[in-house]
């Protein structure tokens, strides 16, 4: 009741504001989602209600703003106009809650003691996992094509058994999650590509509150902290990529150089804008609206087959199923031309709208949520055995919850993700020591692969 109580708060301060009903409902919704996240969180996990703030922020919160400047003298306008806009993204958003919540699950209230019991009895595991996830993502780059997808996911085991090594003793094993995060910044200020070390910076957050249940008071700074960091980063990336146009390089002294010019611009204007407009992945479906009701070319689910034959055919099935991040797509449908270079994807909005129009918008985010849904069962199965395997919600959603992905790589990313870490369930489910609903053990062949 207090949530929606907050729905209600934001609904009104947004009407006043901006002055229309769908501005208002916007920011009620973005506001709702984000008020959850901050007082709900210790009690609950709060993996889902991240991934629709980010969707609401995207697709309801930022167009907001981003109508109430001159479209025209913007990089990335609104092509269409707001009330035509909101008759679809309000909608489509509800349909993808609605099949995110579809089916039941209590994957998001697991029992902390028992994630505990799990990590201390199976401390030299989890150890491993950290220890080769870490050694794959290091040499991950050497592995050919799909083999180095392969690796990527199986590599993300390491933060897995690094958040169950800090549930167990947060004292001697912060290190382990410390250390990740470090790398995985490391790696993203090199490349310029920051999603991977933020998401994950996020979900540790979002796990953190709900283990270890911090007061309001340091939630709200942490929510202030993480804040600053994503418009720090923001205003670094765009910089930094800059540098590397300009110096042909990219390093790490470069990274430092660059980022001493960007502390003092945290909070301007326009980073804060440019944050706002880099967050509006709105622009990207308004234009395929604009676009597919002039050429009216739409596609049904042509366009999904090709993003299915892609998730589950290896190339020796399909040598001519779609590349990751091939543009072809993108530059037919969104009425924009951008390179392989440019990072840009259509989102499962814009998708739903070239299959079959407004309809399709509510087929795909439905679609999209049920699929969240339908993992989050297959998750909760794995569970039964421990509730340790609950953080595997993390690497198999990771690039699910993030709105400005391609439809063809969240698919992919959920499908073989499930694929890859259902078999680590079934391998490592032998190798590790249950904790009895007693307290006591349950002990399975043990196997560690480094003795300590």
């Amino acid at each position: 009741m207090k949530s929606f109580g907050s729905f209600i708060l934001f609904f009104i301060i947004g009407y006043f504001v901006l002055g229309e009903v769908y501005y208002a409902a916007a920011i009620g919704i973005s506001g709702y989602f984000l008020i959850k996240i901050i007082f709900e969180s210790t009690r609950v996990f709060a993996f889902r209600e991240w991934a629709l703030f980010l969707y609401a922020i995207n697709y309801l919160f930022s167009p907001a703003v981003t109508y109430q400047f001159d479209q025209a003298l913007l990089t990335y306008p609104m092509k269409v106009g707001a009330a035509d806009y909101y008759a679809l993204a309000i909608p489509g958003f509800l349909c993808f809650y609605v099949g995110m919540y579809l089916f039941k699950t209590q994957i998001f209230k697991p029992r902390m003691d028992k994630i505990k019991r799990d990590g201390r009895n199976n401390e030299s595991l989890l150890i491993n996992f950290v220890v080769i996830g870490t050694l794959l993502r290091l040499f991950s780059s050497v592995f050919p094509g799909e083999i180095a997808f392969f690796i990527y996911l199986v590599s993300s085991i390491r933060f897995v058994g690094a958040f169950s090594l800090f549930s167990a003793n947060p004292q001697r094993h912060w290190k382990w999650v410390v250390g990740l995060l470090i790398m995985e910044l490391y790696f993203g200020a090199i490349a310029a590509m920051y999603h991977d070390a933020v998401m994950w910076i996020l979900f540790f957050a979002l796990y953190y509150v709900y283990s270890s249940k911090p007061s309001i008071g340091v939630r709200l700074i942490g929510l202030t902290g993480c804040l600053v960091f994503i418009l720090f980063v923001q205003g670094l990336k765009g910089a930094y990529r800059s540098k590397i146009s300009e110096t042909g390089t990219s390093n790490l002294g470069l990274v430092i150089e660059t980022s001493a010019g960007v502390t003092d611009e945290i909070g301007s204007e326009d980073n804060i804008l440019g944050s706002l407009n880099r967050g509006n992945q709105a622009w990207i479906f308004a234009s395929v609206k604009d676009r597919m009701d002039r050429v009216g070319d739409f596609q049904g689910l042509h366009i999904l087959g090709i993003y299915i034959e892609s998730a589950l055919l290896p190339r020796v099935l399909a040598p001519d199923k779609l590349m990751s991040g091939d543009k072809k797509i993108f530059n037919t449908f969104s009425g924009h031309q951008i390179n392989q270079n440019t990072s840009m994807g259509l989102g499962v909005f814009a998708d739903g709208y070239i299959a079959y129009g407004y309809w399709g918008v509510m087929f795909f985010t439905f679609g999209l949520g049920l699929l969240f849904s339908l993992s989050f069962r297959i998750i909760e199965s794995w569970a039964k055995l421990s509730e340790f395997y609950v953080l595997m919600v993390l690497p198999i959603l990771n690039y699910a919850v993030r709105p400005d992905c391609e439809l063809q790589t969240t698919i992919n990313h959920m499908v073989k993700g499930l694929v890859v870490f259902g078999i680590l369930v079934s391998l490592t489910k032998y190798n590790f020591i249950f904790s009895g609903g007693n307290g006591g053990k349950v002990k399975r062949t043990v196997m560690p692969l480094i003795d300590r």
